[in-house]
């Protein structure tokens, strides 16, 4: 199916919420005790947190990021939660197109900062999630959802996160999605596989080994106040790695009091 014909918009029906549900399963494979009810969902609509949906020319749902309301602080933001694309469109630029009307919301709602964690191991998110959108990595969570809990997570292997900021009117994120975001000097690098699930498959327990490592070396980075603001993926040597600068201004809620809804 064309990229074209796929038609990216809010999820807003109760048909709409079912066909989410039937994706998380389908993409999850969780049990139902994993899997988001379809009030929940309602009440994310209800709060003015919005469900990106992706829909072919039938109206069948192909791909969906849920949005819910965090407190940061004093200030609001937005959690993305449960971004999932159906397998054989996962290459056509969806996950990118649902994340570009995210922003949109949030950019209308006066909501500075969309925030969601991802696995520090997989390159490919790291790729889309720092180049293509623009944002930082500045929080490293140990084991965050335990292990064991869903079909997501490697048996044996705890579950760090790492939480990516995209920081929606920074000028960062405006470079990035123009494709001109500048690739700073690193002050320090991570390396972590260029396929995590790759190497996992040969062996749980490398897998592991590259999980204390990276988590070791990565928590350091955050430590001495650097932040992930560029990454770059080589196929060729089997590795990827981010690479750490400093913090900055536009990475702060304060850089944004004066923006208000709608302009």
């Amino acid at each position: 199916m064309p990229e074209s014909d796929v038609v990216i918009r809010e999820c807003v029906s109760v048909e709409d919420f079912q066909q989410c549900i039937a994706l998380e399963r389908a993409v999850w494979k969780d049990d139902d005790i994993g899997v988001m009810p379809i009030r929940l969902y309602m009440i994310s609509k209800a709060c003015k947190a919005p469900t990106i949906g992706a829909f072919d020319d039938k109206n069948k749902l192909v791909g969906f990021v849920h949005t819910s309301l965090a407190l940061i602080g004093k200030n609001v933001a937005y959690h993305s939660h449960l971004a999932a694309v159906v397998e054989g469109l996962r290459h056509k630029h969806i996950g990118r197109r649902m994340k570009l009307a995210q922003r949109e919301h949030a950019v209308e709602a006066g909501v500075p900062l969309i925030i969601w964690t991802c696995d520090p191991l997989q390159s490919r998110n790291a790729h889309l999630n720092i180049n293509k959108l623009g944002a930082i990595i500045r929080r490293y969570e140990v084991n965050y959802y335990g292990e064991g809990l869903s079909s997501v997570f490697g048996a044996g292997v705890p579950s760090d996160r790492v939480f990516a900021e995209w920081w929606v009117s920074s000028a960062e994120v405006e470079a990035a999605l123009a494709g001109k975001r500048p690739v700073p000097s690193p002050d320090e690098s991570v390396v972590i596989p260029y396929d995590i699930d790759a190497l996992s498959a040969r062996s749980s327990a490398d897998h592991l080994k590259w999980r204390l490592r990276v988590r070791e070396e990565f928590t350091a980075c955050l430590g001495r106040g650097l932040i992930a603001r560029a990454f770059e993926r080589d196929q060729q040597s089997g590795q990827s790695r981010y690479c750490f600068g400093p913090d900055e201004e536009q990475f702060q809620f304060r850089a944004y009091s004066g923006v208000k809804a709608g302009g």
